[in-house]
């Protein structure tokens, strides 16, 4: 946790034998959530790939419903958790270094929480234009997969193709399948390793940056037990739905 003592909330006093004495009338605490939303999402993910690891064509009926069930489970666990790690930060950085100039107009026109997000970071954090359209790029797509997962549409589809199974399943069992989540770790891993860098780089001497040292320490140690090479290669080949 964060710790402050807001303006006034110290006192100090002379008592009457003239000792010297010290009241604290008033503290404050933070939590940023964002780290132990990240360290969800990298269990949840591993989770999804084990299970994922086991879904082969001549698998029994049943062991088939099984594992792909519990490897949604997971799946859809560890990315919703990723999108709500990048978000979390976003609020760190609102808090910690002010709004976006056009906070108010977001209001009015209703911006999308994506757009939000991915410019007030790139602000604070003065990226370049390729750096800001990847940052874009994959906060949009993440916040996509979030919204599919907490506001689920029930209507028939057409399947996608699984090539684990060589059949074809709903798109859900490859948003949210192991491959997917462990690609999806390994993107917002990077990419939070860079935000965090370059924040580090832009700091300022004698500036207060307990939140981010706090968060890179949890960063390095989930990056230590998760980050994987190659981890963060194309999941499933695009292509044509199979009827």
């Amino acid at each position: 946790m964060g710790l402050q003592f807001p303006a006034g909330s110290i006192v100090a006093s002379m008592g009457e034998d003239g000792t010297p004495q010290l009241e604290v009338k008033e503290t404050l605490v933070r939590l940023d959530l964002w780290p132990t939303w990240l360290e969800i999402g990298c269990q949840h993910a591993e989770r999804a790939r084990a299970v994922g690891a086991t879904v082969v064509p001549d698998l029994a009926d049943a062991e088939k419903f099984s594992a792909l069930t519990a490897e949604l489970q997971a799946g859809l666990v560890a990315i919703t958790a990723f999108a709500f790690a990048v978000d979390g930060l976003y609020d760190t950085v609102r808090q910690e270094l002010g709004l976006h100039p056009d906070q108010e107009t977001w209001k009015r026109k209703r911006t999308g929480r994506d757009a939000q997000v991915a410019e007030t970071l790139r602000y604070h954090f003065k990226l370049g234009p390729d750096c800001s359209a990847q940052l874009r790029t994959v906060i949009s797509e993440l916040f996509r997969f979030r919204s599919r997962a907490v506001h689920p549409d029930s209507r028939f589809v057409a399947p996608n193709y699984r090539p684990q199974l060589d059949a074809g399943v709903h798109p859900h069992l490859i948003t949210f399948s192991g491959p997917h989540a462990v690609q999806c770790r390994a993107l917002v891993l990077e990419l939070l390793h860079r935000l965090l860098e370059r924040a580090d780089d832009l700091s300022k001497a004698g500036a207060e940056t307990g939140w981010l040292d706090r968060g890179r320490t949890e960063l390095d140690r989930l990056s230590a037990l998760y980050r994987v090479a190659g981890d963060d290669e194309l999941a499933f080949a695009t292509g044509p739905v199979v009827p």
